[in-house]
């Protein structure tokens, strides 16, 4: 059983030209930007979003209790099988200590429904 934690906020997931300077965004309970060759993208507090992105909004964050070992298998796929089953998208992140889930706003019951059906536990 893995054990989540729902964040306490709405997210926005954003988008910027690859060439795009690096936006400062203050650092909130959950912050994060990529850059690849083909993009500068990111999540952040719908407060936060970079002037001019590229935006899809209204995403709640689940946290996985951890740490995790980073030789593990299988702990992203154990929740999101039962999301994907009940017809949830996601959104997912790591870190070197733990992995995120994002969820629509709008289908974060179903979310909390699938994941708790599947023998997970999601505290607030």
């Amino acid at each position: 059983m893995l054990t989540l934690k729902l964040l306490p906020t709405t997210y926005t997931i954003w988008q910027l030209p690859s060439d795009a300077l690096t936006p400062t965004i203050a650092a909130g309970i959950f912050t994060t930007v990529i850059r690849t060759a083909d993009e500068l993208s990111g999540v952040c507090e719908a407060t936060q979003v970079p002037v001019g992105a590229t935006i899809d909004a209204g995403w709640r964050c689940l946290q996985f209790v951890g740490p995790f070992d980073l030789t593990l298998t299988g702990i992203m796929v154990r929740v999101a099988t039962p999301l994907a089953q009940a017809g949830v998208p996601i959104f997912t992140l790591a870190t070197y200590n733990t992995d995120y889930i994002l969820v629509p706003g709008a289908r974060l019951a179903d979310a909390c429904d699938a994941i708790t059906q599947a023998g997970h536990s999601i505290r607030t």
